[in-house]
């Protein structure tokens, strides 16, 4: 049963984790990274910050917040009835940029920061998947949050699962490579 899961505590605690391991990978990243080229420790502190956001917007339940404002701007404005072509719309975009930005990372990222792209990958399917949470269109909800998986909302079975696979690329990142002697450093060509 994962119902313990099926809490805003559990994600909270979840991400708080997740930030705890991109820290962790930053600081080795650091120590070993200062003489080659191919180190990027920004980005797993960039990646820490994602989680230590996200751990905040779920402990003060900002998601909730922003979909009571959308809905309260589209009743405002008198567009509230035709809300579900919209949010359609939003969602197919969100996914279409997914789509669009996976390509072109596995295309045009350099190889020098290839070791990045499984753990990005995984931190940028997260915040899409949150995206089209946050547009609350009535039929991926209906999925999402009225489905159970062994007593927990489907939902939040997907996001942990998601958050996992980024904690685990993100703990797991491969290691660089040590420059060898007559190696040209690049930052000075």
């Amino acid at each position: 049963m994962l119902a313990w899961a099926d809490s805003d505590a559990a994600l909270v605690a979840a991400y708080l984790v997740a930030t705890a391991v991109a820290l962790l990978s930053w600081g080795r990243e650091r120590r070993r990274g200062r003489d080659d080229v191919a180190s990027w420790p920004t980005f797993w502190l960039l990646t820490a910050a994602f989680f230590l956001a996200m751990a905040v917007a779920r402990w003060a339940d900002v998601g909730d917040l922003a979909t009571d404002l959308g809905r309260a701007q589209a009743i405002e404005h008198g567009w509230y009835g035709e809300r579900r072509g919209f949010q359609g719309i939003g969602a197919a975009v969100i996914g279409g940029a997914w789509l669009v930005t996976v390509a072109v990372a596995l295309w045009r990222v350099p190889a020098r920061r290839r070791r990045y792209l499984p753990a990005a990958l995984s931190v940028f399917t997260l915040m899409c998947f949150v995206g089209v949470r946050l547009i609350s269109l009535h039929q991926i909800d209906g999925l999402l949050y009225r489905r159970y998986l062994s007593g927990a909302r489907f939902g939040v079975v997907v996001e942990l699962t998601l958050l996992g696979v980024a904690v685990l690329l993100t703990a797991v990142a491969p290691p660089l490579r040590a420059r060898r002697a007559g190696t040209p450093d690049l930052r000075r060509v």
